[in-house]
Formats: C-alpha cells, structure tokens, sequence
C-alpha cells in the first residue's frame, strides 16, 4: 500500500519545528557573521572632519548635533563662538542637545574648538567655553600612535582595508602621517547591533516554539486521530517543556554569564504559554485567561530580579511583552488544537 501524506495538522508543526530550530541558533548566526569592512583613510589636519568626527570620540560635529535647532536657540553658541565664553540660560531646545557634549573638540562652522561646557543640576543654567583651535593641535592632541594600536588597526592601515567584528576606530599618527580608521559605511556598527540584538531576542523565542512544536507532536503521536487534543492541563505541560529545551541548549551551546540560564528559559516558558492561552481562548475561559497573562508575567519578573536584581524589574516585563508578540504563533496552534467545552475540556 502506498504510504499516506502526512496531515496539514502534521505539516504545520513540522514547519513550526524547522522555524523554531532555526531561530534557536539566530544569536550565534548573528554573531558568527557579524564582520564590518573598516577603512583606513589618509587625512591632512582640517581635512575631511565629517570623517574625523564619526571615528575618534574626542571631537564632537557640534554642527551636525544643531543641524535641527531652530537658529534662535543657537545664540549662546554664537556668543560663545564670538567672546570665547557663555554664561547663561540655555533654551531647553538647546540644553537639551549639547549638555552631554563632554569631548575636548569640537568643529563647528569650519573650524575646530576648544570645548567646556558646565550645566547646573535641575537648571537650565550652563557655562560654554569654546576657543578657536588650530587643525594640527586637535589632531596632534586626539590621534594615537599606530605602533600602540591593535593589530586590526595597523592591517587596516598597510593594507586600507581590514574585516572584522570590532576594530578600534580612531584617528591614528604614524611617521608624520595621519590616517582615520572606520567602518566603510557609516550605519555599520548600528546595522551589526541591531541584527545581533534580534538574534539575542529570538533565540528564546525559538526555543519556545520547539517546545510547543515537539510536544503537540508527542500528543499527535500518541493521538494520531484525535484533531483537537489540547486541553489547558496538556498545554501547560508543553508550555513547561520550553525549560528543560532552553536550560540544555544553553548548557550545550552557550557560555558566558550563568544569567542566561535564567533569562533564555524564562523567555521561552513566555513564549510558549501562548499554547495556554489559545486553548483558554477557544474555550472562552476569559477570567482564566487574563489570570494566566498576569501570572506568567509576574513569574518572568520575579524570575529576573532574582538574578539581574532590581533591573529585572524592567527587562521582566519586556521579556512579557516579546513573549506576546512572539507567542501569537503558539497561542495559533492552542487554539487550531484545542478541546472545545463540549468536549470535555478539563481532561
């Protein structure tokens, strides 16, 4: 006899179990891969400081943090830029811009400062000091010899180019010469974070779903002709499965902070509680379903206080809020699986 096709019910938990597997490895997929092109680039003092700028964190482009603020409120720059010193009330629309401006340089309309700036707490009240300085004191003063520099930098600088996850850009001094090492486009850096913080965040997340998709597949298993086999009680259990799945995958896997077998876990057990809830929801059990929301959420805070401390009292519920959005897939399959109340649904 020809061997039947399995259901559309088996198909899609397969397919869960491939997605969740793959999100299961995205934090070390992305830190794998997260390599930047870091130029080296030849500058002569005064050139280019749009390029100085981004790279060293000792010159501030004040022009581009003012770029949206109304000219009016720039005054006390300008008298600043004109006498050498401001002191005085700063408009919060400025106050607000340059009050963390703490480098020794600034360049501000085509030329380089000299910059101190002192605020009053809980004023808008400061204190501006900005002399003219000449190019070669600002770079003689920022940049680094090449023969400190690490090895990253000093390949990025015989051969132009270097590829790797960090470098420590910079203004760099070697044999006269001055060179700014960055990376190849300027959203870079920001592009590796963010797509290192997605991995941090879905790893949890898959983790959840191979739970949810492993244990709806033992039921099937057990319950081959049965279309709607959850009942809250089973959901749980494969909701409570999300840590056994992450505490092992984190032993195998990972390695850094024992945090993570907290906060991987904790997520995950998040996440797959939507199975809970989407039995609850084709049941109509709604006062059991808010009790559950508000439960798993206080279990996710006060699991991360416990070993981050007070922080946790944030990240618990953020890790609450990823777990909804992210467990609207879950909370799918409860309800595609459940036992309505016509059949029994407490069993």
């Amino acid at each position: 006899m020809p061997r039947s096709l399995p259901s559309t019910r088996t198909v899609a938990l397969l397919i869960l179990l491939v997605v969740g597997s793959t999100f299961s490895f995205a934090f070390h997929a992305t830190t794998g891969s997260a390599t930047i092109t870091y130029e080296a680039t030849s500058v002569e003092p005064g050139e280019n400081p749009e390029l100085v700028t981004r790279a060293t964190s000792n010159v501030t482009d004040l022009e581009e943090r003012l770029s949206d603020t109304p000219a009016q409120y720039q005054v006390p720059i300008r008298t600043a830029v004109a006498t050498g010193s401001y002191n005085g009330t700063l408009q919060p629309e400025l106050h607000i811009v340059i009050e963390d401006v703490r480098t020794p340089y600034v360049w501000y309309n085509g030329s380089y400062y000299a910059w101190t700036i002192s605020t009053k707490e809980e004023t808008t009240n400061a204190t501006i000091q900005m002399e003219r300085t000449n190019p070669e004191t600002v770079f003689s003063t920022v940049a680094r010899p090449v023969s400190e520099a690490p090895s990253e930098v000093r390949t990025a600088i015989e051969s132009g180019t270097t590829t790797a996850s960090i470098v420590e850009q910079g203004l760099y001094q070697q044999d006269g010469t001055y060179y700014v090492v960055a990376p190849e486009y300027e959203g870079a850096l920001g592009t590796q974070l963010a797509s290192v913080a997605i991995g941090f965040l879905l790893t949890p997340v898959g983790r959840g779903y191979v739970a949810v998709a492993l244990g709806l597949l033992g039921y099937r298993y057990r319950e081959p002709t049965r279309a709607r086999l959850l009942t809250v009680r089973r959901a749980a259990a494969i909701a409570a499965l999300a840590i056994p799945i992450a505490l092992g995958a984190t032993a195998l896997f990972e390695s850094g902070s024992p945090t993570r077998f907290v906060t991987g876990p904790t997520t995950a057990v998040v996440v797959a509680t939507g199975l809970v809830a989407g039995v609850l929801a084709a049941q109509r059990r709604w006062l059991l379903l808010v009790g559950v929301t508000v439960g798993i959420g206080l279990f996710a805070t006060a699991a991360l206080s416990a070993v981050i401390g007070l922080v946790g009292l944030v990240f618990g519920p953020l890790a609450v809020c990823l777990g909804l959005l992210t467990g609207v897939i879950p909370f799918g399959y409860g309800y595609w699986f459940a036992r309505t109340s016509s059949v029994n649904p407490q069993n």
